[in-house]
C-alpha cells in the first residue's frame, strides 16, 4: 500500500484549469508536471506518496518447468505484456514464433517494463520447429484455444514436469496443425457476450493458474 508523506518518489496533483479539474499522480522528478497532461493548465500538488519496499518471496522449485509459446502474435505491446506476466508467473522460458516480435523491439520493451532481460526467449520462424524441439525434450504441449475438445482451464487440477502452451494469432487462433498434434486443449470460460480475451490477458490467466497446479507424478 502506498504511504502518503511530505515527500515521496510520486506525487498527486490537481488540475486548476475550468472544465478539467483531472486529479492524477506523477513522478516527484518528472519536469512535466507543473502542467496538466490534457489541458496544460497549472496544477497544484495535492500530497506525496512512497511504495514501501516490496519482498518477494523466492520461488521454491519443484523441479518441474513451464514455459511459453507466443505463435504469429500480431501486436508486439501484447508480447511485452506476456513477457511481464511469464516474469511474475515464473515461467521457465518463451518461445517466439512466426511473427511474434523479438525481446530487443522497441513496443516489446515499453509494455514489459523490463521482463524482456529477465525472461529467456528463443525465436523460431516455424512453430512446428519448436515444438518438435520441445516434445524431444520431454514437454507436453497444450493448446489455448476453445475447441470440440479443449477442457475449462478452472478443471484442471495437475500439469505435467514439463509442459509448453501456446497461445496463437489475435485473430486466427492457434495452428490447426498445433491443435492436431496437442496433448491437451485447455480454455477460459467467458460469462459476457466476448468469446474470447485478449491474448495478452489470456496468457497471463493461464500461466498463473498452471503455477498454482500441482505436478502429475
Amino acid at each position: 500500500m502506498a504511504v502518503v508523506t511530505d515527500q515521496g518518489d510520486h506525487v498527486v496533483l490537481k488540475c486548476s484549469g475550468s472544465g478539467c479539474g483531472m486529479r492524477y499522480p506523477s513522478p516527484a522528478d518528472d519536469p512535466r508536471r507543473d502542467a496538466c497532461p490534457l489541458c496544460e493548465s497549472p496544477v497544484h500538488e495535492l500530497g506525496a506518496f512512497s511504495e514501501p519496499p516490496l519482498v518477494v518471496p523466492p520461488l521454491v522449485s519443484d523441479g518441474s518447468q513451464i514455459v511459453g509459446v507466443l505463435d504469429n502474435i500480431r501486436s508486439a505491446q501484447n508480447v511485452g505484456t506476456m513477457f511481464r506476466s511469464a516474469d511474475g508467473a515464473g515461467l521457465d522460458h518463451l518461445y517466439l514464433a512466426g511473427l511474434t516480435a523479438g525481446a530487443d523491439n522497441p513496443k516489446v520493451i515499453k509494455t514489459s517494463l523490463g521482463a524482456e532481460a529477465t525472461v529467456p526467449a528463443t525465436s523460431y520462424k516455424d512453430i512446428t520447429e519448436c515444438l518438435a524441439a520441445l516434445r524431444t525434450d520431454g514437454f507436453e504441449v497444450w493448446a489455448v484455444d476453445y475447441t470440440a475438445r479443449s477442457v475449462p482451464l478452472q478443471d484442471i487440477e495437475h500439469r505435467p514436469e514439463r509442459l509448453a502452451f501456446v497461445v496463437g494469432n489475435e485473430r486466427a487462433g492457434v495452428d490447426p496443425l498445433v491443435l492436431e498434434e496437442a496433448n491437451e486443449h485447455v480454455h477460459l470460460d467467458m460469462y459476457g457476450t466476448k468469446t474470447t480475451l485478449n491474448v495478452g490477458v489470456t496468457f497471463g490467466v493461464v500461466a498463473y493458474w498452471l503455477r498454482t497446479l500441482g505436478v502429475t507424478t
